[in-house]
């Protein structure tokens, strides 16, 4: 590594607004990419008047060999009570790549199936000192010090060659930052751009912790509508080309906050054509796009049912194949699987990507990082360096295992069983489904509105809609196994997005459907809440947990579902094969009783 690295500098402001920073990492390829454009005039004023910090900036100075500091009111290394930090970690390859679709032998506990008491482990010790001088060494005495916001320069290089190599930025002057997870990110940015009373664009349904960043600063959410692969661009455009300033009393949205890989809550997954499209509406409409994307390592490819042949191409297979091999061309195969980022397609450094360890390693970490172009960073590093930075402690745990212990290429094969072990999660809720419900694919009154937007064939984005599965042998059964008509099966119940990428189904209630509906929306009553509400409390007495859906609803007109749906997120990360049946199955009966079915 280049002495270059030494000690990240707070950069300071040129004159066309970009950041300069001495710290800027070699390109792989840079000689042909753009540089930035200046978009100065999105920053709010609060972050046109931050300064940089007089006393953080002596930071870097701090490390050059033989300097007496002086300047600083920093405690002395020798009263630090850890004298070591030692940790014990699983390796690289612990989780397998092909995991089997039910557990061969179901345990008690997932974690006993998954990792065995025998399973190897790597240990590693981090001294106090270490006889270097090169601050880029892990060391206790600068890693649990103070230091500069931009966290250990050692974690920062891993990150800028982890984002040259799998986002490939298509600007050169991009640069990362750490932050303490993407809910501090985003209220950064939230600082960094908005004004009291602004209006941001957002997804119909989107993150609940998001909006109470923006939220005390009165902005106002313009929803966009989706489908299963995420915003619907003609409709962003049409937002956007016709919004009144006047009428509207506020100036035209410029900040877009999207989540693009496994979209909270809906599961839907953007690829790349739909996020070439958005960006050059956003570049049209010179918009900056807040990219966050805690579930990107989690895409996993469609959910293929059990009763279904695989429609997958030859091409699509071999690729799935070349994925559970191990070495690096298993891992240039899980590299090339991701969707292209909107980094990608970003030659302004209009983008401001959020990433985060947590859903990769422990959230309780809340460590996780920015990626985006020079002027947007350095006016982040300033915020960070008025309020929260990075924790050493466990940044410093994190630094030695990807760089002495796993590398980059250890640390991808970790997420590529990260991503094979939530893969496996979500066919156990998406098959258990499949076995308690009669499933429907993309038929009309489904929970996709608009199925003109989407491919033929169980694609990414297609629907399936739940009715209730009649007993084996009964005149419905057989009448069913001819695929007759829909008033034979009774009503529709659910429907949901079989998703690609994250932790969630987004299940759509056809609340509409209850014997109940009509009588109480005749009284005047808000049936769907009344029902909707009644329905969550009957789970939650049978011990089953769904979170509520309109806690998700940016209030916006809805293309993914609509007038008398109800909503459930359902989060599959954490129960066991056995729970999750339990789940499902327990769903179904009090479904069936609550339609009286």
């Amino acid at each position: 590594m280049d002495s270059a690295y030494a000690m990240p500098s707070s950069g300071s402001l040129s004159s066309d607004g970009a950041a300069s920073r001495a710290d800027s990492p070699k390109r792989l390829v840079d000689a042909d990419l753009p540089k930035a454009i200046d978009l100065s005039h999105h920053l709010s004023r609060l972050a046109v008047h931050r300064q940089a910090s007089s006393l953080k900036q002596l930071y870097q100075y701090m490390t050059v060999p033989g300097m007496i500091t002086m300047a600083g009111g920093i405690p002395s290394p020798e009263y630090f009570p850890f004298e070591t930090l030692s940790a014990s970690i699983q390796l690289n390859d612990t989780m397998p790549l092909d995991p089997p679709r039910v557990p061969a032998k179901p345990k008690k506990s997932l974690l006993s199936w998954l990792f065995p008491s025998t399973q190897d482990t790597s240990s590693f010790t981090i001294p106090k000192y270490v006889s270097s001088t090169d601050p880029k060494v892990i060391q206790l005495a600068t890693s649990l010090q103070y230091q500069a916001a931009t966290g250990p320069p050692a974690l920062s290089l891993f990150l800028r060659q982890y984002v040259e190599r799998i986002y490939k930025p298509a600007y050169a002057d991009w640069d990362v930052l750490l932050n303490v997870g993407a809910t501090d990110g985003w209220n950064k940015i939230c600082g960094l751009l908005m004004e009291q009373g602004d209006a941001v664009l957002v997804e119909e349904w989107t993150y609940p912790g998001a909006e109470n960043a923006f939220i005390p600063m009165e902005v106002e959410m313009v929803a966009i509508k989706m489908d299963g692969q995420g915003v619907l661009p003609e409709h962003m455009d049409e937002v956007l080309g016709t919004w009144d300033e006047e009428k509207r009393g506020k100036k035209r949205p410029h900040v877009f906050y999207t989540i693009p890989t496994g979209q909270n809550p809906t599961g839907a997954t953007m690829m790349g054509e739909r996020k070439k499209a958005i960006y050059e509406i956003c570049k049209k409409y010179d918009v900056i796009i807040c990219e966050d994307e805690p579930y990107y390592c989690l895409f996993s490819g469609e959910w293929t049912p059990k009763s279904h042949k695989s429609h997958k191409s030859l091409v699509a297979e071999r690729a799935i194949e070349a994925e559970k091999k191990e070495g690096k061309d298993g891992n240039e195969a899980f590299i090339a699987a991701l969707p292209p980022t909107y980094l990608t397609y970003d030659t302004d450094g209009r983008v401001i990507r959020m990433d985060t360890f947590s859903k990769t390693s422990c959230p309780g970490s809340r460590l996780g990082w920015f990626t985006s172009s020079p002027l947007f960073i350095e006016r982040l590093t300033r915020a960070t360096e008025a309020g929260t930075q990075a924790p050493s402690g466990f940044a410093t745990a994190l630094t030695t295992t990807l760089l002495q212990t796993w590398g980059f290429d250890g640390y991808v094969r970790w997420l590529r069983g990260i991503k094979a072990t939530y893969r496996m999660r979500k066919t156990w809720i998406c098959d258990t489904f499949e076995d308690v419900f009669h499933l429907e694919f993309e038929e009309a009154g489904s929970f996709v509105s608009n199925p003109s937007v989407l491919d033929v064939g169980m694609d990414l984005g297609k629907g399936v809609t739940c009715y209730a599965k009649p007993k084996t042998g009964t005149v419905e059964a057989k009448w069913d196994e001819k695929r007759g008509l829909t008033s034979k099966r009774g009503p529709a119940l659910v429907s949901f997005i079989p998703p690609t990428a994250g932790m969630f189904i987004f299940l759509g209630v056809h609340i509409s459907e209850h014997p109940d509906y009509p009588a109480l929306v005749r009284k005047g009553e808000d049936a769907k809440a009344i029902l909707m509400d009644k329905l969550w409390r009957e789970l939650a007495e049978n011990l089953v947990l769904f979170a509520p859906g309109f806690g998700f609803d940016a209030k916006g007109p809805h293309a993914i579902g609509g007038e008398g749906m109800g909503y459930f997120r359902l989060s599959f990360s954490i129960a066991t094969y056995e729970q999750t049946r339990t789940a499902i199955e327990t769903f179904a009966k009090v479904l069936y009783k609550f339609y009286r079915i």
